[in-house]
Order: C-alpha cells, then sequence, then structure tokens
C-alpha cells in the first residue's frame, strides 16, 4: 500500500475535484479535437470563468461537505444538503464567482420540488428514480462521503446513496456512487491501482464485508464498467456525455491509462464535451490515490478559496477519526465567510455576469465599505471570546486561517480617475461606480 497520510488523501481529493472542474470548464460543451489541448488551468470557455475557478460540481461538492459536517442539530442529512443546494441555486453560495451560473436540468427540478415542500419536510428526497434522468449530477459532488465516512464503508455507501437520491434517484446513479465510495476508500486505505481496478472481482475496501457485492450486487451497465471496459475502449467509444455510466467509465480510463494526477487530469477534460464533470469524478479519485502533494502547485496556488476548502478538508479528516462537535477553527473560518458571503450577496445586484450595484450617492457607496470592514474586524474580533477554549496555536491558526479568507473577498479601493473600483481580491471581477 502507498505511504500518503490519510490527511494528504483528503486534501488531495477534495482539491483535485476543485481543480479538475476548473481545468474541463474551459473545453465544456466542445467536441473533441476542435479545441487546442488543455495543457494547465486556462480559465475561459462556454462562462468566461477565471483560472482556477470552479462550477456547480465544485459547489455542490463544497455544499455537501458542509451539510455533512454540521451534525449539531437533529435535521435530516439530506434537508441539510439540500438546504445549503438552494442556498448556491438562489444566492451563490460557494460559488466561484458568487454566482449560481451553472445547474444541471435534474437538480433545478429537484431543488423546485424542495422549495415548494420546504416548510413540510423530514426528508428531502426529490431524485428522479427513472433511468433516463440518470445524469451525473449526484456522482461529481460525492467526495465527501467516503472522505467523512471512509472507517466504515458499510455506512459510507448507504450514505452515497442517500445523497444522490436527493436529486438523482435512478438505480444507475445509486449504483455508481456506491461504487465510486468503495473505490475512494480503498485509495484512502492506500491499496494501489492494480487492486483498484481489478476486473477478477468487484474491489472490496477494508471494512466492507466479503460478500457484499454478490449481496447487493450492481446494475448490469454499472457493473459492465467496473469489469473493465473502460480498460479496452478508447476515443470516440470513451464519451464525455452527461449520462453517468459514459461519465464514470471515462474519469476511470483516464485514472487507468495514465501514471501521475497531472497526466489524467489532462487526458480526462481533452476529451471536451462534459469535461468539468468527468474531471471532477476523475479528480476525486485520483486525488485521494495520489494525494495533495501530487498535485502541481501552480494549480494549488489558483483554486479558488483555497484556504476555505483545506480548511474544509482538515475538517473532514478530523471528523474521519471521530465525530464530534466542528473545532472552532473550522467554526470561525466558516463564520468569516458566511458573515461576508451574506454582506456581499446582499448589496452587490449581479446577473449571470458581474454587474455593479447601482448607488445613489458617494455616501451610499461609503458605507457599504465601512459597513463591509466593520464585519471583517467584527468577525476576528469574536475569536478572543472562545480564549479560554483554545490552545495559543490554536488561536493563531484561526486568525491566519480567517486573514486569508478575508483577503479573498475585502474590498480594495482605488482611485482609478473617474471611478472608484471595488475588487473582492482575485475571486470577484471589478465593480466600479462612477464619480
Amino acid at each position: 500500500m502507498n505511504k500518503i497520510s490519510l490527511s494528504d488523501r483528503i486534501s488531495g481529493s477534495l482539491f483535485g475535484l476543485l481543480l479538475c472542474d476548473s481545468l474541463g470548464t474551459a473545453v465544456e460543451c466542445q467536441i473533441s479535437g476542435s479545441f487546442d489541448p488543455i495543457k494547465s488551468l486556462r480559465g475561459g470557455g462556454k462562462f468566461q470563468l477565471k483560472p482556477g475557478q470552479f462550477t456547480d460540481d465544485g459547489s455542490m461538492a463544497l455544499c455537501l461537505s458542509i451539510a455533512l459536517l454540521d451534525n449539531e442539530n437533529n435535521i435530516h442529512s439530506s434537508i441539510k444538503q439540500m438546504s445549503l443546494y438552494r442556498c448556491w441555486y438562489e444566492n451563490g453560495y460557494l460559488s466561484s464567482n458568487g454566482e449560481c451560473f451553472d445547474i444541471g436540468i435534474t437538480v433545478r427540478i429537484a431543488l423546485n420540488k424542495f422549495i415548494s415542500n420546504s416548510d413540510q419536510l423530514e426528508t428531502a428526497y426529490y431524485g428522479n428514480t427513472s433511468d433516463k434522468a440518470s445524469g451525473n449530477g449526484s456522482l461529481m459532488r460525492l467526495a465527501p462521503i467516503p472522505l467523512l465516512y471512509y472507517q466504515d464503508p458499510s455506512h459510507a455507501v448507504i450514505e452515497a446513496m442517500n445523497s444522490s437520491k436527493t436529486t438523482h434517484a435512478s438505480l444507475l446513479c445509486l449504483d455508481s456512487c456506491r461504487i465510486y465510495t468503495a473505490l475512494i476508500i480503498g485509495a484512502l486505505q492506500g491499496f494501489s491501482k492494480d487492486d483498484l481496478l481489478n476486473t477478477e472481482q468487484v474491489f472490496i475496501p477494508n471494512g466492507l464485508p466479503n460478500d457484499y457485492w454478490i449481496n447487493n450486487p450492481l446494475d448490469a451497465d454499472v457493473f459492465k464498467v467496473i469489469n473493465g471496459s473502460y480498460k479496452q475502449l478508447n476515443p470516440p467509444e470513451i464519451k464525455a456525455s452527461g449520462f453517468v455510466i459514459e461519465t464514470m467509465e471515462a474519469a476511470l480510463w483516464a485514472f487507468y491509462h495514465t501514471n501521475s494526477f497531472e497526466e489524467g487530469a489532462l487526458k480526462a477534460v481533452n476529451l471536451g464535451n462534459d469535461a468539468d464533470t468527468v474531471g471532477a469524478i476523475y479528480g476525486m479519485l485520483a486525488g485521494a490515490f495520489y494525494g495533495i502533494n501530487h498535485i502541481p502547485n501552480e494549480w494549488k496556488e489558483k483554486c479558488y478559496f483555497n484556504d476555505l476548502v483545506q480548511t474544509i478538508s482538515d475538517e473532514l479528516a478530523r471528523q474521519s477519526q471521530i465525530r464530534t462537535n466542528v473545532s472552532i477553527v473550522y467554526k470561525k473560518v466558516l463564520e468569516v465567510y458566511d458573515e461576508l458571503a451574506k454582506f456581499y450577496s446582499g448589496t452587490i445586484k449581479r446577473r449571470v455576469l458581474p454587474c455593479p450595484k447601482q448607488y445613489k450617492s458617494m455616501e451610499e457607496f461609503n458605507e457599504d465599505i465601512q459597513q463591509l470592514h466593520s464585519i471583517s474586524e467584527n468577525v476576528l474580533k469574536s475569536v478572543d471570546k472562545d480564549q479560554e477554549m483554545i490552545t495559543n496555536d490554536e488561536k493563531q491558526l484561526i486568525f491566519n486561517r480567517s486573514k486569508t479568507i478575508l483577503k479573498q473577498f475585502l474590498i480594495l479601493i482605488e482611485d482609478d480617475k473617474n471611478s472608484l473600483i471595488i475588487k473582492w481580491s482575485r475571486n470577484i471581477n471589478p465593480f466600479s461606480q462612477k464619480k
């Protein structure tokens, strides 16, 4: 088994998902061979994103992470998950550009049903059970499930199915999530690629009963992929479509035929079409297998909200060992993000692309700026209230992480001839107000 730390594998999986999502968005919906091959993060594409900005795959994975980590009340996990997806859908929560600019049809339909019935729910399973609704929208966000529950694979595969049922409830989607959860857990446990992709028997991670797949057989189409179809085929037979079976097949094809994270990522996204999702599904498995240190540094540095993502990864690793209340570091960093995101979405009016809020006066403009600074200062000062609960090292970590998050949101005001420019760090396009 490969000697890579668990925390490095967990970080690798979450960052791998986000970065390969970002990598693929540059050629999303383009036919393979019709574009200059992707060689690194370059942004652009149908949504004109910046390098390191991720799409719905990454945003939903982060929402799922936070929903799973929030175990301090009795709200059913499916409701927590759908509530955060709703925040992303309606307000751009955890979007890399503050906007829900991309959403699958199946997810949208499920969320609209949830919103219509949100006042009278015990659970929130709104996924379509038809095989015709077997998109890749639940598999693309799956990573947090195996990362958090890897020590109990039997529970993990159940939670994988439950997380899929919120938006995608076909047997093809459920079984794809089950087997991919097993593969990611195996990667976290350090199994070799030959073990993970063994076609003589369906892979069984440590902790899953040896007869699990006999007693709980996979759908025939899912089994065909796991039995090695991706080893025998090449494009155009390998397709980067929105169909969950073909997406998983393409991701495993890239993983099997390469020997490094970067090589496999480029192979996956250069299939074009649904390149961002094939990339995300490849990245979550390959990141767990190779670890965070084998993802190019240049890519990691460009990942939007990278310190927030690292904080979430750290908390997933911590909670995977023993379920307890979230750490103060995680809680405070998330508080910084939530407070500033709330202010941002409530004051800057946006459509598909950023556009400036129309201020009636410079006084109103300055009041918004002062309010944002006040929110930032109050959030960081609140750490002092917890001083008796934490060590100095932990307190310093809170400040370091929180300040990094603040750098991603704080405005810089520049006098640029006839405009005041509001810049939300490198993560948000500039907004301007004429003097």
